[in-house]
């Protein structure tokens, strides 16, 4: 019987390669903890304008529709930023089990996830298969973070927009 050949069986392990997987996921967790922090900041700051505004919002009836405005716009960009802070689990697309992802491992045994882990680590060609897959995931899991953060961002900014044209055409133009 034929045993598979991975395409990994071809490269020769060096040094370089370890250091550019370890550095990538260096660099991906890094990231990773850039987009939560922003989303964070976008977050508590859209709650305190939130805030702010909701208790202003009887003391100045001429912007009352502008204030409505500005408040769904910062809304949605509370609800974007939020989604980017939810835990995705991966993409499914490879339909290919990550045993360095916890949620591929979080409900199994310990001794399957051991003989898993073994199985890997006898092959370097395994081992390598696996960390990219790790680094791929958590790629596409950041693409869905920095999307979401990105989303954010513009509806906040958006409302802003649309809040001072709206002064400025009611205040302005219209008075």
């Amino acid at each position: 019987m034929d045993i598979p050949h991975s395409p990994f069986d071809q490269i020769e392990p060096r040094n370089q390669i370890d250091y550019m997987l370890r550095t990538t996921v260096q660099k991906n967790t890094a990231l990773s903890g850039m987009a939560d922090q922003k989303a964070n900041i976008l977050t508590a700051s859209s709650f305190i304008l939130v805030t702010v505004l909701v208790s202003r919002y009887s003391e100045l009836p001429d912007l009352a529709d502008e204030i409505l405005i500005l408040l769904f716009f910062i809304c949605l960009s509370i609800t974007f930023s939020l989604i980017s802070l939810f835990p995705i689990s991966k993409n499914d697309k490879l339909k290919k089990s990550n045993w360095l992802f916890f949620g591929d491992y979080n409900n199994t045994s310990y001794e399957d996830y051991a003989d898993h882990m073994i199985e890997i680590m006898k092959s370097e060609a395994k081992t390598y298969d696996t960390l990219l897959l790790e680094i791929y995931q958590s790629g596409v899991v950041l693409g869905n973070k920095f999307k979401f953060i990105r989303w954010s961002y513009t509806s906040l900014m958006s409302g802003f927009a649309i809040f001072l044209i709206m002064i400025f055409i009611n205040k302005i133009i219209l008075n």
